[in-house]
């Protein structure tokens, strides 16, 4: 897939943003879609177990970058 880059300014890291956020938004489409054909069971808290799951990847994120910055400013 080409990429339409017409002015002298460099996208890379907005093409990065911007498939992370489509990634964040395809998961979560993908929580609530009904997996074969079983109508009757249904997928009770989805939404709070999507959130549970970003939350414990956003405090590890940031958990690695406190880690960071205290080494870092040990030095």
């Amino acid at each position: 897939m080409a990429k339409v880059n017409t002015s002298s300014v460099d996208t890379d890291d907005g093409y990065k943003i911007a498939h992370m956020g489509k990634q964040g938004k395809l998961a979560d489409s993908r929580n609530f879609e009904n997996t074969g054909n079983v109508v009757d069971k249904q997928v009770i808290n989805a939404r709070k177990a999507s959130d549970v799951e970003k939350k414990k990847e956003l405090a590890k994120r940031r958990k690695k970058l406190a880690k960071a910055a205290k080494s870092k400013n040990k030095k």
